[in-house]
């Protein structure tokens, strides 16, 4: 019995989840919902990087030196070794507008690095943004006339070529209407992405700075935020372009990165439920690439198990019938265009894997999303889930269990695709 119960609870946690979505996406939202200021801002523009190509470099520097505005500063914090720094940056020069600094010893990861920028930005309002982030001329006069103390803004994909990046663009575009504009007009909590932020530097000294050693140092940022009771606003029209990955490789990265951070911080997630409905709202938004796999990771686990838990078909049915329901309505609704079925499969097996090594704490190293395209073949071809998926079927059908035997084959025959 209590195996069936844990079946159909994973089934309904993200079922609910995606019904929230379809909730969010179909909402209309009015224009007319951000205050002005007649506030003057001063920025400072942070970027932390590490093994980028000069070329990103280049572009980067460029695009934010063209910006029509007075009052702001860039930061480039470099942890690449002393030799690879002098040679990838030997052609830029500092200026009043330009800052570019070798951290000697680094240490904290990324958020060490936009810690120690915290020391030469002499503006009070910083935007963090990604090597690969671009914006319009007019980017910090939109962000000025805004009133806030923390806010996120749209990120855009831009240069999309391949299959990969346009599936990926288009789901950006959808994240941000449901999951951003949607959720910030229903007084949920917003989580800023690093590569999209600003926030005033006294508020972030007041928090404690970036967290560091940690893989989403923002979504940590944004739950700390959240329960010291600052309202982290949304901005629509201020936009950071940011690129998309190239390659399944590149996407599976990407999102186990994304998954295993999600799970380093289950326990300061869950201490959002103090804050009520929202709270628990929160949670689930924290903890949501946890959530996208529980369901099939719980079904494959326990039909795998099948022939030691005995579990009873209707339990399995019901627990599918309830998921099906909500993933119908989630794909009918939001309408995404799946060119590849690998691309799905891909997200699925990422946000599994990702998840399990964070709650266990496994080794993880941090990889930077491509933002050029390789000429090498880098597919990552490696499939463990497959042959597991053939021994337990084997070992259920010499059980009689036929039905959990079906389902590891269906999804074999899946990761087989992959």
């Amino acid at each position: 019995m209590i195996f069936s119960l844990l079946l159909i609870l994973s089934s309904l946690i993200p079922a609910i989840w995606n019904f929230l979505q379809v909730y969010y996406i179909t909402r209309k939202v009015p224009s007319n919902i951000y205050p002005l200021t007649n506030s003057k801002k001063k920025f400072s523009i942070i970027v932390a990087e590490k093994n980028e190509d000069v070329s990103v470099i280049k572009e980067l520097i460029n695009n934010l030196l063209e910006l029509d505005y007075d009052d702001y500063e860039i930061i480039i914090v470099s942890d690449d070794p002393p030799e690879l720094f002098n040679k990838k940056y030997k052609d830029f020069k500092e200026s009043e507008k330009l800052k570019i600094i070798n951290r000697v010893n680094p240490k904290g990861g990324k958020a060490g690095a936009l810690n120690y920028a915290l020391k030469y930005a002499k503006y009070n309002y910083l935007v963090f943004l990604d090597a690969d982030g671009r914006v319009d001329k007019d980017f910090l006069k939109k962000l000025s006339k805004y009133d806030f103390d923390i806010t996120a803004y749209r990120i855009r994909i831009y240069k999309s070529e391949t299959i990969i990046q346009k599936y990926y663009e288009e789901f950006t575009e959808k994240v941000m209407d449901s999951l951003f504009k949607s959720r910030y007009i229903l007084g949920l909590p917003i989580f800023p992405n690093g590569s999209a932020f600003c926030i005033n530097k006294d508020i972030l000294i007041k928090l404690g700075g970036w967290k560091e050693n940690i893989i989403t140092e923002d979504l940590e940022l944004g739950i700390r935020a959240f329960l010291q009771g600052y309202k982290i606003k949304y901005i629509d029209d201020v936009i950071v372009y940011s690129l998309a990955p190239y390659t399944l490789n590149d996407l599976y990265n990407q999102i186990q990165r994304w998954s295993y951070g999600s799970a380093q911080l289950f326990f300061e997630s869950i201490k959002m439920i103090r804050r009520g409905i929202i709270g628990l709202e929160g949670v689930f938004y924290a903890q949501q690439w946890g959530i996208y796999g529980l369901f099939i990771f719980i079904l494959l686990l326990f039909s795998a198990l099948d022939f030691i838990l005995k579990i009873p078909i209707l339990s399995f049915l019901l627990a599918i019938l309830i998921y099906g329901i909500s993933l119908a309505v989630y794909s009918v609704v939001f309408a995404q265009k799946v060119n590849d079925i690998r691309l799905p499969l891909t997200i699925l097996n990422a946000s599994i894997s990702g998840y399990i090594k964070g709650l266990f704490r496994m080794p993880f190293k941090w990889k930077i999303t491509p933002k050029i395209k390789e000429k090498k073949n880098t597919e990552n071809n490696t499939n463990i889930l497959l042959p597991i998926l053939l021994i337990f079927s084997y070992i259920n059908i010499t059980f009689g269990n036929i039905f959990p035997t079906a389902i590891l084959l269906l999804f074999a025959f899946m990761e087989a695709v992959v």
